[in-house]
């Protein structure tokens, strides 16, 4: 029996354009697009609430930290 995925607590789900905003002053800040690109290459579960999609916002904070790794070790 396949165990099921935590629900993802809704005061951590933002929309994308709520995370371009808080990743802007890091280091490391991505556009939409690029968030994008993150929710596919990491299987990240998108959560429709409204009308608006919404994403885990500590998902999106270890790929970005993942993807900040990988480019620090091409470099």
């Amino acid at each position: 029996m396949a165990t099921p995925l935590p629900a993802a607590d809704a005061a951590d789900l933002v929309t994308l354009k709520e995370i371009v905003q808080l990743l802007k002053p890091t280091p490391h800040p991505a556009s939409e697009s690029t968030i994008r690109r993150w929710i596919k290459r990491y299987g990240i579960r998108v959560v429709r609430r409204g009308m608006v999609n919404k994403v885990s916002f500590t998902d999106i904070l270890e790929a970005q930290r993942d993807e900040a790794e990988r480019l620090h070790a091409a470099s």
